[in-house]
């Protein structure tokens, strides 16, 4: 009676198991656009606990996205990133430059127009990178993120995030201002409805150099992920160990997994050569591997959430 059926479910098994992916690495898996960002959650972002520490495949694929607002209203452009996206198997933009296009209203339709078509095709993390300056913070770009997201009705043409880019470590500024700007981001993406995930572009752990732990415990209290960069020739856990000690620690003083988003550079001198002759995706299969067999202090406190490209002019010149 049940003999009939054998056949039938292992075939489906089977379709269930394999998939077929552009560069091996486009999915489907809940991303930081599903979570929850309403007000009065009870959790944030990145704060859960939990006991992946490394996502694989990947969860999060993004790509800084340089000159955007000059792809924006551009059919042939907007066209040529979507697909581009689509083929590498990116499923977030962390956009550049777009402070004087949402400057004005008149522009909302086309930005809502683009994001909506990129939500279509797998795209759904959009994050608004702010590259400090004074003001930034509460002042235009946050008006203009504001602004703009309460414009639109639906939640796939809206900024899910805010990036911070202000390099302490490179003595762009101290660090206690650095932290008092962060502490405002963070207050500000939960004041707005829907709420923003907040995260940080991160380097070192110096300027000062003598306090890292202090420095990490208010990294993971005040962001929901770090974007923390593999700046190497070819993907390398061992570069970033250090630091993910320190963050590890933080997050699991905290009763927290962080989670980390592993940048890689696809400019000449770092990971440039190395993606004419692989993908997106085999780097971050290399970080699985790496990642797995290491060995230091503090790994349960981290997650390891995916992967992002340093930008992209720089990788459709390397990896058309």
């Amino acid at each position: 009676m049940t003999g009939k059926f054998v056949l039938p479910a292992l075939l489906l098994l089977c379709t269930i198991l394999i998939s077929c992916e552009k560069e091996n690495s486009l999915t489907t898996t809940p991303d930081a656009s599903t979570e929850s960002h309403s007000p009065g959650a009870s959790y944030r972002t990145g704060d859960l606990l939990s006991t992946t520490n490394i996502d694989n495949p990947a969860s999060y694929k993004s790509m800084y996205i340089d000159g955007a607002n000059s792809i924006i209203g551009n059919t042939a452009k907007e066209n040529a990133l979507i697909n581009y996206a689509v083929d590498k198997g990116i499923n977030g933009f962390a956009f550049y430059g777009l402070k004087n296009v949402i400057s004005s209203s008149s522009n909302y339709a086309k930005v809502g127009s683009f994001l909506s078509r990129c939500a279509q095709n797998g795209i759904t993390n959009f994050v608004y990178v702010i590259v400090y300056y004074p003001g930034s913070v509460n002042g235009l770009d946050t008006t203009y993120i504001r602004k703009y997201n309460n414009s639109r009705s639906s939640s796939s043409e809206k900024f899910k995030g805010v990036n911070l880019e202000w390099e302490f470590w490179n003595g762009a500024t101290s660090w206690a201002t650095y932290l008092t700007t962060l502490k405002s981001y963070y207050n500000w993406t939960r004041t707005v409805s829907p709420n923003l995930t907040n995260e940080v572009y991160f380097g070192w752990f110096n300027n000062p150099s003598n306090i890292p732990q202090t420095m990490a415990n208010e990294l993971v209290t005040y962001c929901d992920r770090i974007v923390l960069h593999d700046y190497r020739t070819s993907p390398q856990v061992s570069y970033m160990e250090s630091r993910l000690e320190y963050l590890g620690q933080a997050a699991l003083n905290q009763g927290k997994t962080k989670k980390i988003i592993v940048l890689f550079s696809a400019e000449s001198e770092f990971m440039g050569p190395y993606y004419t002759t692989h993908s997106f995706s085999t780097a971050y299969s290399e970080i699985v591997d790496q990642y797995t067999d290491a060995d230091f202090n503090n790994k349960s406190g981290i997650r390891i959430y995916g992967w992002q490209i340093y930008n992209y002019s720089k990788a459709k010149q390397f990896r058309p």
